[in-house]
């Protein structure tokens, strides 16, 4: 296997009190605070904790990754009990959330979304939810980023959008808490653009491949151009996490935060001197 010696292989441990609930929960996206996902997965959050805590960008940071911000001061707002949003990054957040506001009791799991629109296959890298959740699995504490599928021919901005999400939550982060995973992991769960009773079920799937090649559409001002569609597979694997995603299933997947190649580490041994 694959397999990192280095990193404990035990389960992650959260303070699950005899109700099924945690502590605290701290969450946050790449939408912003103001997006519908982050209204629907604190409804969510506060079935399932005794005390949530958001911190959000200001706005949309769609496609931000984990990126920080280094070169500038950040500005943090209050704008509520528990709740703040900073001018930087989702990352950004995260890192003061851990470090500033909880740093004496920290979250006991982090959640990351509801991101309106997939994040999976070739996108993860790119994903500001995902590099939430990556940045709280760096500091070994427990966390998921969920994102929700949209029918692009449908109106975005109803709650409709999130029908499959705020239905199925609840129960989804409640059996990965049960079940609990490796502190160098985070789960990555997707929904499909379905009603909630319209799903096929649930799958564990792993990450996929879906991209073939982007659009480059020319700007009007000088040497400049933008990114447009994407073109993707005519076929895809039904036992990917896109693949899955498309035939209405919700995805879950464990993603690790040590990408090392351990199969090609060993061969490559022999390069030491």
């Amino acid at each position: 296997p694959n397999s990192n010696p280095r990193l404990t292989t035990g389960i992650s441990s959260m303070a699950i009190g005899e109700n099924g609930r945690v502590g605290r929960i701290l969450i946050s996206n790449d939408d912003g605070i103001d997006a519908m996902g982050i209204e629907v997965l604190e409804a969510i959050a506060r079935e399932i904790a005794d005390e949530v805590w958001v911190v959000a960008p200001e706005g949309n940071c769609s496609g931000f990754g984990r990126s920080i911000t280094l070169k500038r001061e950040i500005r943090a707002t209050r704008v509520g009990d528990n709740r703040y949003t900073c001018d930087g990054t989702p990352t950004d957040c995260v890192i003061y959330a851990v470090n500033h506001l909880m740093a004496e009791t920290p979250p006991d799991l982090v959640l990351s979304g509801i991101n309106l629109g997939m994040n999976i296959s070739d996108d993860i890298t790119c994903s500001g939810t995902i590099g939430a959740a990556w940045e709280a699995a760096v500091y070994r504490i427990p966390a998921i980023a969920l994102s929700q599928k949209y029918d692009a021919t449908k109106p975005m901005g109803t709650p409709e959008v999130f029908d499959a999400s705020r239905q199925h939550g609840v129960s989804i982060i409640q059996s990965l808490m049960q079940r609990g995973w490796p502190d160098h992991v985070i789960m990555n769960v997707n929904f499909p653009s379905l009603p909630a009773d319209g799903i096929s079920g649930i799958k564990v799937v792993s990450v996929g491949s879906h991209k073939v090649s982007d659009e480059i559409i020319m700007g009007s001002g000088e040497n400049t151009y933008r990114i447009g569609k994407q073109r993707q597979k005519s076929k895809l694997d039904p036992d990917s996490d896109i693949g899955a995603l498309f035939d209405g299933y919700i995805t879950v997947t464990p993603l690790s935060i040590d990408m090392t190649d351990y199969h090609l580490l060993r061969d490559l041994g022999g390069m030491n001197t």
